[in-house]
């Protein structure tokens, strides 16, 4: 008796707790998982493995309840596009999410088989709280998106949106369209239906985006596209992103973030990117245009290059800030052996934002630009900038031959622009290492900074630069030949002339790691650690703002070394 009493009391108060929870608003919705196999059959109820469903239609066809689970068998394809809106999904949340991923062993395979300019194998329309995990997504017609999350309805952002763990691939803008709708996966805040439908707290992690090998025609691994910088607070992060040949006009990069505020790029790893392009304007690893607070860093970006060689076109460059960016970070990047620059600074106004202040620092770049098709390892263009632009504590090192590029010269370790400007005040260029070992159509390795039209403004400072055989500092009208003369035009201070004494210059190579990890690429690359007789320990001047870490997590002293190893 006291056993029923005692049971009676507790079911009671949990009873209690329950009516008190549903007052308050705190009680969660019951959740329901819907299994999907080949085998299952469209008549069953989907509310077990043994009762499952089986085909995309009845998937896309069934009204879903709030916290709804999709799962598909694992090791198993399955042909159709999957489409959740406000009609099939008409209730979910961040806190509530609505899930499709894989059940059993292994991911599930869906074959894409829609087709058109808007075209996507997966599509997320206003559905706040959208998680897709451990999927195969492949490209078996001519869809143009692997993932399209978009908000064609609204005017309040749509929130809690994620692609996790994913592979996806193949996919691309159908040839023949007059759109750039296209790529692996699609984030727009500018939806299909023209509606400036903005998206919140968009996070993309630990998926495999790519084509099937270097010159497949498959379109960008992330494109992101807002309308105004409605698209915020995004995470992009362990990505591995590859063989993206791209068309021969292409615009963008294997990650794009147009339109985004608040956003963290970070620990992915970008190569062959861009084999097919001849157009200039893309393709670039990494960019970003009219954003804001955008922060790029510890990723490693390589192989941005045409395939099998170069014969006509620009960029590929590693990573770039593009127009109407501002107030942004590049950080703890490892690029190497990219046709175009390492890093780009595209300075321009773009819908009226103004392009900074930027900031570039404890980067390192090897052997970039080897095609010489942007002239620099780090290229400052079109025009001065408006708003201040710091690049400090990067290692710049080449030694590839040049000679027998299409374009004549050398790249130098710093381009800028195609005007003469005066850079916003502020701007800066110190602790930086330039090892130039490259060597051009001339015999002479490329010139430390390519400034012909003589912007001027910055400061620069504290700056070291190695190099035999080499075509000076072209500033302005004037190219100093030697160091000493450089030193006696009065344009620098503390400027450092020296073999840097890298640990194994030349030797960084591919690094090793786990994208999905959460660490790396660092310490790799460690061939560009100094050695204790280095010129640039102790050589550099204190940087306000600096972020506190070095390339290598050491912490910065308040005299650091010049480049990537500051501290």
């Amino acid at each position: 008796m006291r056993a029923r009493i005692c049971a009676a009391v507790v079911a009671q108060a949990m009873l209690g707790l329950l009516l008190a929870g549903a007052a308050t608003g705190t009680a969660h919705a019951a959740t329901t998982t819907y299994y999907v196999s080949p085998y299952g059959s469209d008549s069953n109820s989907g509310t077990s493995p043994d009762q499952a469903w089986k085909s995309v239609g009845k998937v896309n066809g069934f009204t879903f309840p709030e916290g709804s689970t999709v799962a598909f068998q694992g090791q198993e394809w399955f042909s159709g596009c999957l489409v959740f809106n406000s009609t099939n999904v008409p209730v979910s949340s961040a806190s509530t999410p609505f899930k499709v991923t894989s059940y059993g062993t292994g991911k599930a395979t869906l074959k894409s088989a829609c087709t058109g300019d808007y075209s996507a194998a997966v599509t997320a329309d206003a559905v706040s709280g959208f998680e897709l995990n451990n999927l195969t997504l492949v490209n078996g017609t001519t869809t143009a998106a692997g993932v399209l999350l978009e908000n064609q309805t609204s005017s309040t952002a749509t929130t809690g949106l994620k692609v996790t763990d994913s592979d996806i691939s193949g996919f691309a803008t159908p040839s023949g369209s007059s759109s750039t709708f296209g790529g692996q996966i699609m984030v727009l805040g500018y939806a299909v239906n023209g509606n400036n439908g903005p998206l919140d707290d968009v996070e993309i992690l630990d998926n495999k985006l790519h084509g099937t090998k270097v010159t497949s025609n498959s379109g960008p691994g992330i494109y992101g596209w807002g309308s105004g910088v409605n698209i915020t607070d995004v995470r992009v992060t362990g990505n591995t992103v590859y063989d993206l040949g791209m068309a021969a006009q292409s615009t963008g990069a294997a990650l794009t973030g147009n339109g985004w505020d608040g956003a963290v790029i970070e620990h992915n790893v970008v190569h062959d990117i861009g084999a097919n392009v001849t157009s200039c304007g893309g393709a670039s690893g990494i960019m970003t245009y009219t954003s804001n607070d955008v922060t790029i860093r510890n990723n490693e970006v390589y192989n941005v290059q045409p395939s099998p060689a170069y014969t006509a076109g620009c960029d590929w460059d590693a990573i770039d800030l593009d127009g109407g960016t501002t107030n942004s970070v590049v950080e703890y990047n490892y690029t190497h052996d990219n046709a175009g620059s390492g890093y780009l600074a595209y300075t321009s106004t773009a819908s009226s934002r103004v392009w900074g202040p930027n900031t570039y620092r404890y980067n390192i770049s090897e052997n970039d630009d080897w095609a010489n098709v942007q002239g620099g390892l780090f290229d400052v263009v079109p025009s001065a900038p408006k708003n201040a632009l710091s690049i400090y504590g990067n290692t710049f090192f080449t030694n590839h031959d040049q000679s027998a590029n299409k374009k004549t010269g050398a790249s130098a370790c710093f381009l800028f622009g195609y005007a003469s400007g005066t850079w916003a005040s502020g701007s800066q260029i110190k602790d930086n290492i330039c090892h130039m070992a490259n060597k051009g159509t001339y015999g002479k390795t490329g010139q430390m900074y390519y400034n012909p039209y003589g912007q001027t403004g910055m400061t620069l400072s504290n700056n070291l630069y190695y190099g035999t055989n080499t075509g000076g500092w072209r500033w302005n009208g004037t190219t100093y030949s030697d160091f000493a003369a450089w030193t006696a035009a009065g344009l620098e201070s503390g400027a450092v002339w020296g073999d840097p004494l890298f640990t194994s210059p030349g030797a960084g190579g591919t690094c090793s790691w786990s994208p999905t990890s959460g660490t790396g690429p660092q310490p790799c690359p460690q061939a560009y650690t100094l050695t204790s007789a280095s010129p640039a320990r102790q050589a550099g001047t204190a940087v306000s703002g600096n972020g506190g870490a070095d390339y290598y997590g050491t912490t910065i002293p308040s005299t650091p070394n010049i480049g990537a190893d500051a501290g």
